[in-house]
């Protein structure tokens, strides 16, 4: 369905989205993005709602902006279960990009220090606006889905979940574009959620406490509702994401309020569920005390907490959870026990998996003053390091050695756990070891960092990042596998390395490198004995 020729209708959109016309034709600037629009705007249909998008800056691909799957969590709806959107319009113009939620420097922080290490202009990192109002998601399609013919095959659809250690980032960020991999025949949604103290709080006088977990189920709720009408199939939905983002998912996995509202995941750099979870109860603590600092001389109960600006209650709440990881909790309600328990109890949910870790997820965290031995020391018996130390290379730097152990420890040992109860639960997993590290010094110096692989898999590579034809091959390869994985919900792929289903086929796993190979994850042995007890 298109509209065409409406004069109105355009001046009308025009104002909604503080376009300027330009020789007859739109310019929409979408924060990180301009997207061009002339006579014709894209439009799905759903609940008796038309969303009119945009064509994509190459006309191959569409775009739908900033639709809200529920009501604002703001007043007495911050800290509640978020509620379904509701409009009294029947056509909403979906065109910008909705705010990012509520959150302090933290990821802005990180892009700018990264694109420092590079060389570039750590400045150039389009930074987004922030708001307590933010629960909002963005489409993409391929064009060629507009007005599909009835019994058409419907596409797959790729959901997104972002990073950012679930105090920062947003759903639009440079990476997470989905112009590029939607080209290639999927759906792409990318979504927000609540962060920080918006999205993980617990108080005596609340009954739940992951609210980010919650939007992120309303999300894949909307899209179960609504993706059809954009041209996916809501029988073929697979959940990505990277970082705090991928290890929500495995909470998803565990959670009684998920279950059917998608098939597959990617799971990037993350894993940290496998380890165990807090209670509610412990975590109320930290609701007490901020409640304390904002009301010294009053009963802080939830109303008058709600009550609080959200700038007011973001800055109050930097100080009191300093030390404190952001993660979902037990609380009886979105989550019943933890994701290893989950597991253990055949409870976890059946689904195909891609699950992966980058070969220096860590170099970037290493503390400048932490030695091999002290990380020994305070992570491990002393049987274990001795076993540890035999295992790493004595010949290299110190400094390679510390983070083969912590990316070990983080990220790839648990990342192999979850793919093993993914096969242990009925389910396949696929598991990469993604090396590659770009060209010029200035790279080989950050290695396979955390999030490296994210521009390969959008094929978004950013202006500061030295990209060759390899990389642009290399991004080609993981989109093909990530597609047929996809579409086929296992990754073969046509020309492409066979990769093995991990440990139906063995345990080799695929390396995302210079060149894709499938053999032994080389800290296998680093597990095995970090692994015991």
């Amino acid at each position: 369905m298109t509209y065409r020729g409406l004069s109105l209708l355009l001046l009308m959109l025009s104002l909604l989205t503080a376009c300027q016309l330009e020789s007859g034709k739109k310019q929409v600037r979408a924060k990180t993005q301009t997207y061009q629009a002339a006579d014709d705007f894209p439009v799905f249909s759903s609940g008796g709602i038309d969303y009119v998008g945009l064509a994509g800056s190459n006309n191959n691909t569409e775009a739908f902006l900033g639709i809200p799957f529920a009501q604002p969590p703001v007043g007495e709806l911050r800290w509640q279960a978020p509620l379904p959107w509701q409009s009294d319009q029947a056509t909403f113009v979906a065109q910008e990009f909705g705010d990012a939620c509520m959150q302090g420097p933290h990821l802005a922080n990180w892009y700018q220090d990264l694109i420092s290490s590079f060389g570039g202009d750590p400045n150039s990192f389009p930074l987004a606006k922030v708001s307590e109002d933010c629960l909002y998601l963005n489409i993409w399609r391929p064009a060629t889905s507009i007005e599909a013919e009835e019994g058409k095959t419907s596409l797959p659809v790729y959901v997104f979940i972002h990073g950012g250690s679930n105090k920062g980032g947003w759903s639009y960020e440079p990476n997470y574009i989905g112009e590029q991999l939607a080209e290639q025949g999927a759906i792409v949604v990318t979504i927000a959620y609540r962060l920080g103290v918006f999205g993980f709080f617990a108080h005596p006088d609340l009954e739940q406490a992951n609210f980010a977990l919650l939007d992120q189920i309303a999300a894949l709720q909307w899209i179960q509702d609504n993706i059809a009408a954009v041209g996916g199939d809501l029988a073929n939905v697979t959940v990505a994401g990277e970082s705090a983002g991928a290890n929500n998912i495995a909470y998803l996995m565990a959670s009684p309020l998920a279950h059917g509202l998608f098939h597959n995941v990617v799971f990037e750099s993350a894993g940290w569920a496998m380890s165990g979870a807090m209670h509610k109860v412990d975590y109320e603590s930290f609701g007490r005390e901020l409640g304390a600092s904002l009301f010294p001389n009053a009963k802080a109960d939830i109303s008058a907490l709600r009550s609080v600006a959200a700038e007011q209650l973001l800055e109050a709440s930097y100080p009191v959870y300093q030390q404190h990881f952001y993660d979902p909790v037990i609380d009886g309600y979105s989550i019943k026990q933890s994701v290893a328990d989950s597991a253990a109890r055949g409870e976890l949910m059946k689904v195909n998996m891609i699950v992966g870790a980058n070969a220096n997820e860590s170099l970037m965290y290493l503390d400048a003053d932490e030695t091999v031995d002290s990380w020994l020391a305070a992570n491990v018996s002393s049987a274990q390091a001795e076993k540890l130390l035999a295992e790493l290379d004595a010949d290299s730097p110190s400094r390679q050695q510390l983070d083969r152990l912590a990316t070990a420890n983080g990220y790839v040992c648990p990342s192999l756990e979850l793919a093993s109860a993914v096969v242990e639960s009925g389910g396949s997993a696929w598991v990469y070891y993604f090396t590659r590290v770009r060209e010029g010094k200035l790279a080989a110096e950050m290695g396979a960092y955390h999030g490296a692989e994210l521009p390969y898999i959008f094929d978004t590579h950013d202006d500061w990042l030295p990209t060759t034809d390899q990389d642009h091959r290399l991004s080609s390869q993981i989109m093909q596998y990530w597609l047929e994985f996809m579409q086929q919900r296992k990754p073969e792929a046509q020309g492409l390395p066979e990769w093995p289903a991990y440990l139906q086929a063995g345990d080799d796993v695929m390396v995302l490198g210079d060149e894709l190979q499938v053999k032994a994850h080389s800290s296998r042995a680093l597990c095995a004995i970090l692994s015991q007890q």
